[in-house]
């Protein structure tokens, strides 16, 4: 019984529930998008009321599970979580395209992860007004840095002939407008690539890989570069 309930759980589609941006649930969907999983991308559009905040309403979806009011949370018949990292690392357990990585593949997938979510914070804080852009610029520069260093002269970071989620978060870092390079653009330290070759290599490679490609070019809400305030220069959307 216990069997066929597993089964049954996992023929379903997980739903991913987030806001119609980047933020905290753009690399699930790349995951999925990469990983081969079929997932309902259950967006939450628009993400933002006329008065700049979160659009009223998106609470209940987590409340109604005896989680916090917060996104993403992923469904799968019974089973749900929230936190950005949990939904991450499930879509990519059962990733077809994932089943062979080794456990320090595996590792460097959740450090690369780790240091999305670590840039989130304050780039979300610096939209929020929490911390000024200037308190921004030397926290950007360092990260751009640590990932530069890691990065391989050639090919995707795990070493294989396709991308993992270490190169889809650097994705995101690099690339996704809500927060990360919003607030990186306002700082003055948007991502360059002349400066950081071998992280703008990575992140070519990963966006060109075709299940990738095919993803954002199919995305109703172009999540990864939704610019909801227009505060990116027009040359970034081209």
């Amino acid at each position: 019984m216990q069997q066929q309930q597993q089964h049954n759980k996992m023929m379903t589609k997980p739903i991913l529930n987030y806001f119609s941006i980047c933020g905290r649930g753009e690399l699930a969907r790349l995951i999925a998008a990469a990983g081969e999983v079929e997932i309902i991308d259950k967006t939450w559009a628009p993400a933002f009321g006329e008065d700049g905040n979160w659009r009223p309403g998106y609470k209940a979806i987590g409340e109604a599970r005896g989680f916090p009011g917060t996104m993403p949370i992923l469904e799968q018949g019974d089973f749900a979580i929230f936190q950005a990292h949990a939904v991450e690392s499930y879509i990519a357990s059962i990733s077809p395209k994932f089943q062979d990585l080794t456990p320090q593949q595996k590792a460097k997938d959740l450090m690369f992860s780790l240091i999305k979510g670590d840039i989130n914070v304050p780039t979300e804080n610096v939209l929020f007004k929490k911390i000024t852009p200037e308190d921004l610029k030397p926290i950007m520069e360092k990260y751009y840095g640590i990932i530069e260093s890691q990065m391989p002269e050639e090919g995707f970071i795990n070493g294989l002939s396709f991308p993992t989620t270490a190169d889809l978060a650097v994705v995101v870092i690099c690339t996704g407008c809500m927060p990360f390079q919003a607030a990186s653009h306002m700082a003055g330290v948007a991502f360059d690539g002349e400066k950081y070759p071998k992280t703008a290599k990575v992140v070519a490679a990963t966006l060109n890989y075709p299940s990738v490609a095919k993803f954002l070019a199919e995305s109703e809400h172009k999540t990864l570069k939704a610019d909801p305030f227009g505060i990116m220069p027009e040359e970034y959307h081209k």
